[in-house]
Protein backbone atom coordinates (compact mmCIF):
# COMPACT_ATOMS: atom_id res chain seq x y z
CA UNK A 1 0.00 0.00 0.00
CA UNK A 2 3.18 2.51 0.22
CA UNK A 3 4.23 2.16 -2.61
CA UNK A 4 1.67 4.01 -4.84
CA UNK A 5 1.38 6.70 -2.07
CA UNK A 6 5.01 7.41 -2.26
CA UNK A 7 4.78 7.50 -6.14
CA UNK A 8 2.17 10.04 -6.06
CA UNK A 9 4.32 12.31 -3.73
CA UNK A 10 6.89 12.19 -6.06
CA UNK A 11 4.63 12.94 -9.08
CA UNK A 12 3.29 16.18 -7.28
CA UNK A 13 6.68 17.06 -6.04
CA UNK A 14 8.59 16.74 -9.65
CA UNK A 15 5.15 18.39 -11.16
CA UNK A 16 6.28 21.51 -8.52
CA UNK A 17 9.39 21.47 -9.08
CA UNK A 18 8.78 21.75 -12.92
CA UNK A 19 6.70 24.79 -12.48
CA UNK A 20 9.48 26.52 -9.79
CA UNK A 21 12.08 25.57 -12.88
CA UNK A 22 9.87 27.45 -15.52
CA UNK A 23 8.84 30.24 -13.08
CA UNK A 24 13.28 31.03 -12.77
CA UNK A 25 13.76 30.28 -16.18
CA UNK A 26 11.14 32.84 -17.65
CA UNK A 27 13.22 35.42 -15.72
CA UNK A 28 16.83 35.13 -17.10
CA UNK A 29 17.07 37.51 -20.07
CA UNK A 30 19.28 34.81 -21.91
CA UNK A 31 15.65 32.57 -22.33
CA UNK A 32 14.31 35.60 -24.02
CA UNK A 33 17.01 36.13 -26.41
CA UNK A 34 16.77 32.59 -27.30
CA UNK A 35 13.13 32.61 -27.82
CA UNK A 36 13.78 35.44 -30.16
CA UNK A 37 16.23 34.02 -31.94
CA UNK A 38 14.08 31.00 -32.72
CA UNK A 39 11.62 33.60 -33.52
CA UNK A 40 13.93 34.70 -36.17
CA UNK A 41 14.44 31.18 -37.65
CA UNK A 42 10.99 31.00 -38.17
CA UNK A 43 10.29 34.07 -39.29
CA UNK A 44 13.20 35.18 -41.62
CA UNK A 45 11.29 34.91 -44.83
CA UNK A 46 8.49 37.24 -43.80
CA UNK A 47 11.34 39.69 -42.12
CA UNK A 48 14.57 39.90 -44.74
CA UNK A 49 13.71 42.63 -47.34
CA UNK A 50 16.45 40.50 -49.89
CA UNK A 51 16.79 37.02 -50.81
CA UNK A 52 19.82 35.08 -49.22
CA UNK A 53 21.38 34.32 -52.33
CA UNK A 54 20.38 37.01 -54.61
CA UNK A 55 23.47 39.26 -55.51
CA UNK A 56 23.43 42.65 -56.90
CA UNK A 57 27.15 43.33 -58.35
CA UNK A 58 26.20 46.73 -58.73
CA UNK A 59 26.33 47.48 -54.93
CA UNK A 60 29.36 45.70 -53.38
CA UNK A 61 30.45 46.69 -50.32
CA UNK A 62 27.60 49.44 -49.46
CA UNK A 63 27.87 50.30 -45.64
CA UNK A 64 25.00 49.93 -43.25
CA UNK A 65 22.06 52.44 -44.63
CA UNK A 66 18.36 52.43 -44.77
CA UNK A 67 18.01 50.47 -48.22
CA UNK A 68 20.50 48.01 -46.49
CA UNK A 69 20.35 48.33 -42.60
CA UNK A 70 24.05 45.90 -42.44
CA UNK A 71 25.58 46.92 -45.30
CA UNK A 72 26.13 44.58 -48.36
CA UNK A 73 29.01 42.22 -48.92
CA UNK A 74 32.11 41.96 -51.47
CA UNK A 75 29.39 39.39 -53.60
CA UNK A 76 26.51 42.17 -53.15
CA UNK A 77 24.43 39.89 -50.87
CA UNK A 78 22.53 41.95 -48.21
CA UNK A 79 23.93 41.39 -44.90
CA UNK A 80 21.11 41.73 -42.90
CA UNK A 81 19.09 39.06 -44.82
CA UNK A 82 21.98 36.42 -45.20
CA UNK A 83 22.55 37.07 -41.50
CA UNK A 84 18.75 35.95 -40.41
CA UNK A 85 18.19 33.26 -42.68
CA UNK A 86 21.74 31.89 -41.65
CA UNK A 87 19.97 31.05 -38.23
CA UNK A 88 17.98 28.56 -40.66
CA UNK A 89 21.40 27.03 -41.18
CA UNK A 90 23.36 27.03 -38.09
CA UNK A 91 20.49 26.55 -35.29
CA UNK A 92 18.69 23.25 -36.86
CA UNK A 93 21.98 21.83 -37.86
CA UNK A 94 23.48 22.40 -34.57
CA UNK A 95 20.13 21.28 -32.68
CA UNK A 96 19.77 18.45 -34.61
CA UNK A 97 23.64 16.82 -33.87
CA UNK A 98 22.75 17.06 -30.07
CA UNK A 99 19.17 15.54 -30.47
CA UNK A 100 21.45 12.67 -32.11
CA UNK A 101 24.26 12.59 -30.01
CA UNK A 102 21.66 12.44 -26.90
CA UNK A 103 19.69 9.72 -28.24
CA UNK A 104 22.81 7.42 -28.57
CA UNK A 105 24.61 8.76 -25.24
CA UNK A 106 21.40 8.48 -23.24
CA UNK A 107 20.89 4.75 -23.59
CA UNK A 108 24.77 4.12 -24.16
CA UNK A 109 25.79 5.77 -20.83
CA UNK A 110 22.99 4.58 -18.38
CA UNK A 111 23.33 0.85 -19.60
CA UNK A 112 27.25 1.45 -19.34
CA UNK A 113 27.38 3.31 -15.85
CA UNK A 114 24.33 0.73 -15.00
CA UNK A 115 26.35 -2.84 -16.49
CA UNK A 116 29.65 -1.86 -16.18
CA UNK A 117 31.65 -4.78 -17.61
CA UNK A 118 32.91 -4.95 -20.59
CA UNK A 119 30.71 -2.59 -22.42
CA UNK A 120 31.59 0.27 -20.01
CA UNK A 121 35.36 -1.00 -20.62
CA UNK A 122 34.70 -0.11 -24.54
CA UNK A 123 32.46 2.91 -23.88
CA UNK A 124 35.12 4.82 -22.07
CA UNK A 125 38.04 3.66 -24.59
CA UNK A 126 35.65 5.24 -27.24
CA UNK A 127 35.13 8.73 -25.18
CA UNK A 128 38.97 9.35 -24.75
CA UNK A 129 39.82 8.57 -28.28
CA UNK A 130 36.91 10.67 -29.15
CA UNK A 131 38.02 13.92 -26.72
CA UNK A 132 41.90 12.86 -27.53
CA UNK A 133 41.54 13.80 -31.02
CA UNK A 134 42.11 17.64 -32.42
CA UNK A 135 38.27 19.00 -33.62
CA UNK A 136 39.78 20.12 -36.67
CA UNK A 137 41.85 17.69 -37.68
CA UNK A 138 39.17 15.36 -37.11
CA UNK A 139 36.81 17.25 -39.16
CA UNK A 140 39.11 17.91 -41.93
CA UNK A 141 39.40 14.20 -42.05
CA UNK A 142 35.77 13.53 -42.34
CA UNK A 143 35.41 15.76 -44.87
CA UNK A 144 37.83 14.69 -47.13
CA UNK A 145 36.31 11.10 -46.47
CA UNK A 146 32.80 11.77 -46.85
CA UNK A 147 32.56 14.84 -48.67
CA UNK A 148 31.29 18.50 -47.65
CA UNK A 149 28.15 18.76 -47.11
CA UNK A 150 25.71 19.39 -43.89
CA UNK A 151 24.63 15.87 -43.60
CA UNK A 152 28.38 15.23 -42.94
CA UNK A 153 28.78 18.02 -40.80
CA UNK A 154 25.84 16.52 -38.33
CA UNK A 155 27.65 13.47 -38.22
CA UNK A 156 30.73 14.86 -37.16
CA UNK A 157 29.36 17.25 -34.10
CA UNK A 158 27.25 14.27 -33.37
CA UNK A 159 30.95 11.88 -32.79
CA UNK A 160 31.85 14.85 -30.93
CA UNK A 161 28.97 15.24 -28.69
CA UNK A 162 28.47 11.53 -28.08
CA UNK A 163 31.49 10.93 -25.25
CA UNK A 164 30.23 14.39 -23.54
CA UNK A 165 26.49 12.82 -22.48
CA UNK A 166 28.24 9.06 -22.34
CA UNK A 167 30.60 10.50 -19.50
CA UNK A 168 28.00 12.63 -18.47
CA UNK A 169 25.33 9.78 -18.35
CA UNK A 170 27.53 7.22 -16.85
CA UNK A 171 28.58 9.42 -13.56
CA UNK A 172 24.84 9.80 -12.65
CA UNK A 173 23.78 6.34 -12.96
CA UNK A 174 26.79 4.72 -11.61
CA UNK A 175 26.03 5.51 -8.33
CA UNK A 176 22.24 4.00 -8.44
CA UNK A 177 23.43 0.68 -8.95
CA UNK A 178 23.25 0.42 -5.38
CA UNK A 179 19.87 2.29 -4.62
CA UNK A 180 16.97 0.41 -2.81
CA UNK A 181 14.45 1.09 -5.31
CA UNK A 182 17.23 -0.06 -8.22
CA UNK A 183 17.66 -3.09 -5.94
CA UNK A 184 13.64 -3.47 -5.33
CA UNK A 185 13.18 -3.75 -8.83
CA UNK A 186 15.93 -6.45 -9.74
CA UNK A 187 14.66 -8.48 -6.86
CA UNK A 188 10.93 -8.13 -8.52
CA UNK A 189 12.69 -9.80 -11.60
CA UNK A 190 13.36 -7.00 -14.01
CA UNK A 191 16.31 -7.57 -16.82
CA UNK A 192 18.81 -5.25 -16.70
CA UNK A 193 17.32 -3.76 -20.04
CA UNK A 194 13.99 -2.76 -18.17
CA UNK A 195 16.12 -1.60 -15.16
CA UNK A 196 17.82 0.46 -17.36
CA UNK A 197 15.08 2.27 -19.52
CA UNK A 198 12.48 2.10 -16.69
CA UNK A 199 14.47 3.12 -14.08
CA UNK A 200 17.92 4.11 -14.13
CA UNK A 201 17.60 6.50 -17.55
CA UNK A 202 14.71 8.69 -15.91
CA UNK A 203 17.37 9.69 -13.02
CA UNK A 204 19.60 10.89 -15.89
CA UNK A 205 17.26 13.06 -18.15
CA UNK A 206 17.64 16.40 -16.07
CA UNK A 207 21.14 16.90 -16.52
CA UNK A 208 21.15 15.89 -20.48
CA UNK A 209 18.26 18.66 -20.68
CA UNK A 210 21.02 21.16 -18.98
CA UNK A 211 23.33 20.66 -20.85
CA UNK A 212 21.78 20.50 -24.19
CA UNK A 213 21.94 24.32 -25.32
CA UNK A 214 25.27 24.12 -23.82
CA UNK A 215 26.61 21.75 -26.73
CA UNK A 216 24.08 23.17 -28.84
CA UNK A 217 26.10 26.66 -28.21
CA UNK A 218 29.04 24.41 -29.27
CA UNK A 219 28.09 23.06 -32.03
CA UNK A 220 27.23 27.04 -33.62
CA UNK A 221 30.59 27.85 -32.70
CA UNK A 222 32.23 24.68 -34.34
CA UNK A 223 30.22 25.30 -37.41
CA UNK A 224 31.19 28.59 -37.86
CA UNK A 225 34.37 27.78 -37.26
CA UNK A 226 34.37 25.62 -39.99
CA UNK A 227 32.85 27.26 -42.80
CA UNK A 228 35.18 30.25 -41.84
CA UNK A 229 37.99 27.80 -42.85
CA UNK A 230 35.90 26.96 -45.88
CA UNK A 231 34.85 23.44 -44.36
CA UNK A 232 30.88 23.14 -43.27
CA UNK A 233 28.32 25.34 -45.33
CA UNK A 234 30.12 26.76 -48.40
CA UNK A 235 28.79 29.58 -50.46
CA UNK A 236 25.76 30.57 -51.61
CA UNK A 237 24.33 29.12 -48.43
CA UNK A 238 24.24 32.20 -46.19
CA UNK A 239 26.15 30.71 -42.65
CA UNK A 240 27.21 33.16 -40.31
CA UNK A 241 31.19 31.98 -40.06
CA UNK A 242 31.53 31.45 -44.19
CA UNK A 243 29.86 35.48 -44.03
CA UNK A 244 32.53 36.55 -41.64
CA UNK A 245 35.62 34.80 -43.86
CA UNK A 246 33.80 36.90 -46.80
CA UNK A 247 34.26 39.93 -44.74
CA UNK A 248 37.27 39.61 -43.41
CA UNK A 249 39.72 41.12 -46.00
CA UNK A 250 37.80 44.04 -45.96
CA UNK A 251 38.74 44.66 -42.32
CA UNK A 252 42.00 46.51 -43.20
CA UNK A 253 40.14 48.54 -45.43
CA UNK A 254 37.58 49.95 -43.15
CA UNK A 255 35.01 47.73 -44.38
CA UNK A 256 33.94 46.17 -41.04
CA UNK A 257 29.96 45.66 -41.85
CA UNK A 258 30.44 42.01 -43.70
CA UNK A 259 32.37 40.29 -40.63
CA UNK A 260 30.68 42.42 -37.82
CA UNK A 261 26.92 41.95 -37.78
CA UNK A 262 27.65 37.57 -38.31
CA UNK A 263 29.72 37.99 -35.46
CA UNK A 264 27.19 39.76 -33.28
CA UNK A 265 24.63 36.71 -34.73
CA UNK A 266 27.02 33.78 -33.06
CA UNK A 267 27.59 35.77 -30.16
CA UNK A 268 24.49 36.79 -28.88
CA UNK A 269 23.14 33.12 -30.00
CA UNK A 270 26.03 31.68 -27.94
CA UNK A 271 25.29 33.31 -25.29
CA UNK A 272 21.36 33.01 -25.11
CA UNK A 273 21.80 28.61 -25.37
CA UNK A 274 25.01 29.04 -22.74
CA UNK A 275 23.06 31.58 -20.30
CA UNK A 276 19.75 28.96 -20.77
CA UNK A 277 21.83 26.12 -20.35
CA UNK A 278 23.73 27.03 -16.89
CA UNK A 279 20.29 28.31 -15.54
CA UNK A 280 19.05 24.93 -15.82
CA UNK A 281 22.20 23.92 -14.18
CA UNK A 282 21.68 25.92 -11.20
CA UNK A 283 18.43 24.92 -11.32
CA UNK A 284 19.10 21.19 -11.13
CA UNK A 285 21.83 21.75 -8.58
CA UNK A 286 19.80 23.82 -6.38
CA UNK A 287 16.40 21.21 -6.40
CA UNK A 288 18.87 18.39 -5.39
Amino acid sequence: MSAPIEGSGKHVRHHAIGMSALQRLVRVPAFWVLIGVFGITLAAPLIAPYGPTTGDPAAKLLPPSVQHLMGTDSYGFDVFSRVLYATRTDLPVAILSVVIAVLIGLPAGTLAGYAGGWFDEIAMRFTEIGQAFPQILFAMAIFAAFGNSQATLVGILVVLNVPVYLRMVRSVVMPLREAEYIAAARLSGNGTMSIVMRHAMPNALVPVFSQFSISAAFGIQLIAGLSFIGLGVRLPEPEWGSMISIGAGGLVFGQWWPSFFPGVAIAVTSYALIGVGNELRRIVLRER
